[in-house]
């Protein structure tokens, strides 16, 4: 059992002692601060039987108060369960009254930080601006996991309702930190709720509507292609047209995963292997894919070939991913008014990559999942069987033929 004492540890240079709580549990001593100050007239020296001294507090008012407050304590000791097995620090963490100003704020940071840590930093930019939101919304930087009660989080979508997107999108991120943080700060096993309230268990998100379909006809893919470009725009148009023939000879991959390859991905049979990078942190299989590089495009790798780690040079031309694609899309858009044709981005060529699959060269669903590294319906099934990535080649180049005539 906890052994609880009121003791003052030090002077302050204001005269003042700072009053303190000392639990002392399992051989470790740990302190709480009550937020109490006594000064001289509140203390009184006490003598062991060696003539030791130490100073005590005396003043009647304080000394009560830390007396309900240990009285707290012991009814939250008895209410738990094997707080025996804990240490101190993790006591005292359960004790410590601050639990009801954990900031959801500083969690969301962190949590932030952790999608960088597992380079998914592409999701980063939506948490940060759902994080401005709430906070535009309540008028202040500091949220508490405290103030985002059913009431608040549902005035708060009401908020967004001019935007399908964003009151479906952002209390959903918000759901996925809050969830988070109470995974990690609650602990069940002993009784220890640091985050008392869950607002999601009242408040209903809206539906997201589906996407509009960014795919194009084989026409409209065959006219972008065959836009010529001068060889002074060799960095810019040009640049943007063999970006987004990589992309849709490669099965529709993303443009974040074209960015991120590494010279390990590539085999000698030219053979491309890797890891979808905005899955690859919650998959089972870490979205692994493989795929052979068609002959078309074969030039390009070494056009565009990297001099470090990576397997293609645009991460030495720009600092990120979504820098990348941006510039692409920028140099798109001329080329499509150049085209004539309604503007596309480098999502409309994976999309495109896979209504041409099912619909002209009759895949099926699951065919079409299975070369976008998207996850299956049949996750238990896919444990026995061992994947034949030769399927993804023979599509794409079923797809090939249709857009390009390839034989």
């Amino acid at each position: 059992m906890a052994k609880f004492s009121i003791c003052i540890r030090s002077k302050r240079s204001d005269g003042f002692y700072p009053v303190y709580i000392r639990v002392f549990h399992n051989k470790s001593t740990q302190y709480i601060k009550t937020g109490f100050l006594v000064n001289e007239k509140g203390i009184r020296a006490v003598y062991d039987k060696d003539g030791k001294k130490t100073l005590e507090v005396s003043d009647k008012r304080v000394v009560k108060e830390c007396l309900l407050r240990i009285d707290q304590y012991v009814n939250k000791i008895n209410s738990s369960v094997q707080t025996n097995l804990m240490s101190s620090r993790d006591l005292v963490s359960m004790l410590d009254n601050n639990d009801r100003y954990l900031s959801f704020t500083d969690y969301t940071m962190k949590y932030i930080g952790m999608l960088i840590n597992q380079n998914r930093d592409n999701s980063t930019r939506n948490f940060k601006t759902m994080l401005r939101s709430i906070q535009k919304y309540m008028g202040k930087q500091n949220i508490l996991f405290n103030d985002l009660t059913s009431m608040v989080v549902q005035g708060w979508i009401n908020s967004m309702m001019g935007s399908k997107r964003k009151c479906s999108l952002y209390p959903s991120l918000m759901r996925a930190v809050f969830n988070s943080g109470v995974r990690e700060l609650n602990d069940y096993d002993y009784n220890i709720i640091r985050i008392h309230t869950n607002p999601f268990m009242r408040v209903k998100i809206p539906r997201e509507e589906l996407p509009e379909k960014r795919s194009v006809d084989i026409d409209t893919l065959r006219q972008y292609f065959d836009t010529p470009t001068s060889p002074e725009e060799e960095q810019t148009l040009a640049f943007a047209k063999d970006v987004c023939l990589m992309l849709f000879c490669l099965a529709g991959i993303n443009a974040a995963d074209l960015y991120d390859l590494k010279k390990t991905s590539l085999k000698k049979d030219w053979t491309l292997c890797y890891n979808r990078k905005k899955t690859r942190g919650r998959s089972s299989t870490r979205s692994y894919t493989e795929i052979n590089i068609p002959e078309r495009i074969r030039p390009l790798f070494e056009k565009y070939e990297g001099k470090k780690e990576h397997l293609l040079y645009f991460s030495k031309r720009y600092s990120d991913s979504n820098n990348f694609y941006k510039a692409v899309n920028k140099w798109n858009a001329i080329l499509c008014d150049r085209a004539k044709i309604d503007r596309l981005t480098t999502y409309s060529f994976r999309h495109s990559w896979a209504t041409i699959a099912q619909n002209n060269c009759g895949a099926s669903i699951e065919q079409v999942a299975m070369a976008l590294v998207h996850a299956s319906d049949h996750k238990i099934t896919e444990r026995y069987i061992r994947k034949d990535y030769t399927k993804i080649d023979e599509l794409n180049q079923k797809v090939m033929e249709k857009v390009f005539g390839e034989e």
